[in-house]
């Protein structure tokens, strides 16, 4: 199970019709069968060559645009009646707050939202998470994260194969917010933090997972699995 095939599942479940900030060859392998024509949502992963003004620009359209027309759905899930105005209860239910339980469908969907990467130069590069905030604070739209660090992803890999118990699972991982902080989270036994890929000097400081601190910190994976065998 990967980040990107739970995002393909997702889309076809929902019937979502994406914008794909997403490289075009992964859209083309890992894609086939969602339908593109009139998008209803943006998707972003990882696209160095979709992060440039014109592309992030018309993802920033649709979302405003589809804000509208979701604002525009519900007023007209408004009835007047009487001196009261109440919502249509054959459209919308209600829970005892009064706020709306309707499974509203997300207009942003990110694929991950890590914020960098080791590239191909052994430097570090931007992600695609520095892009969905720009999204987010521009639009006040909320990305729906599929893979890391989404509890839910964690729990349906755990799922998948065929463990019940988080805590009977380790992480083993070099991003302290996708691997760390999204293991613990998620209710694993523990979470190991590798000094490779795009580990940082004081990842394990704690200062960008709010206090969340890796279980370990190995130089190697192969350091990470003596520490899980012993």
């Amino acid at each position: 199970m990967t980040s990107v095939s739970a995002a393909r599942q997702f889309l076809l479940n929902d019937k979502l019709r994406p914008l794909c900030l997403v490289e075009d060859e992964l859209v083309k392998e890992d894609f086939r069968g969602v339908e593109m024509q009139d998008p209803n949502c943006v998707l972003v992963g990882l696209a160095p060559n979709s992060f440039h003004y014109e592309k992030l620009n018309e993802a920033f359209r649709l979302l405003l645009r589809l804000k509208e027309n979701q604002k525009t759905s519900v007023q007209e899930k408004v009835e007047p009646r009487g001196n009261e105005t109440v919502e249509n209860e054959s459209d919308v239910s209600t829970t005892n707050s009064g706020k709306s339980s309707d499974n509203v469908q997300p207009h942003l969907i990110a694929i991950h939202r890590a914020t960098h990467y080791r590239d191909s130069d052994h430097q570090l590069s931007l992600g695609p998470g520095g892009f969905i905030s720009l999204l987010e604070q521009t639009t006040g739209a909320s990305a729906h994260v599929i893979g890391k660090p989404s509890y839910d992803f964690y729990r349906a890999a755990i799922s998948s194969i065929g463990i019940e118990d988080p805590s009977e699972v380790i992480m083993v991982g070099d991003d302290v917010v996708g691997d760390v902080q999204g293991a613990l989270d998620a209710g694993l036994g523990g979470a190991v933090l590798v000094k490779t890929g795009k580990y940082v000097e004081g990842d394990e400081l704690g200062e960008k997972t709010g206090g969340v601190f890796p279980t370990m910190l190995v130089d190697s994976v192969v350091e990470a699995v003596d520490y899980i065998c012993s």
